[in-house]
């Protein structure tokens, strides 16, 4: 029996959507490792990678939605990316998630994506 309520779970989902400022995306491929600080471990320079400040939005009363948009004309263009995360500052290792794709997305001139995290708080009281 969940021993959070509905209200707290959103009170949570707030307090976390509060801390999440950017979105960031790289072409570094690295494992994913719980103890990294970095959204791209193997450190594959400024123009690997891209972090923006994000739009967040609430999906339900645990849910939201943290986004940036990516203009392949100017953003990433050329490159494959594999990485994608929530930070919490500007900064590479301001990474709070990483999710490792296997297959890339890939950015070509003219492309215009919405890529994101979605971060779900959930109750797993016994």
């Amino acid at each position: 029996m969940p021993a959070i309520l509905d209200q707290g779970l959103t009170v949570i989902r707030d307090a976390i959507a509060g801390v999440v400022s950017h979105v960031g995306v790289a072409t570094d491929a690295t494992a994913f490792a719980a103890g990294q600080t970095e959204l791209d471990p193997a450190d594959v320079g400024a123009s690997n990678r891209l972090i923006k400040a994000a739009t967040k939005a609430n999906v339900d009363g645990t849910t939201f939605d943290a986004t940036i948009s990516i203009d392949g004309d100017s953003e990433m263009t050329d490159r494959t990316i594999f990485t994608i995360g929530a930070l919490d500052g500007a900064a590479r290792t301001d990474a709070m998630t990483r999710t490792v794709r296997s297959q890339g997305i890939g950015v070509q001139a003219g492309d215009t994506f919405t890529i994101g995290v979605r971060i779900q708080v959930e109750d797993n009281t016994p």
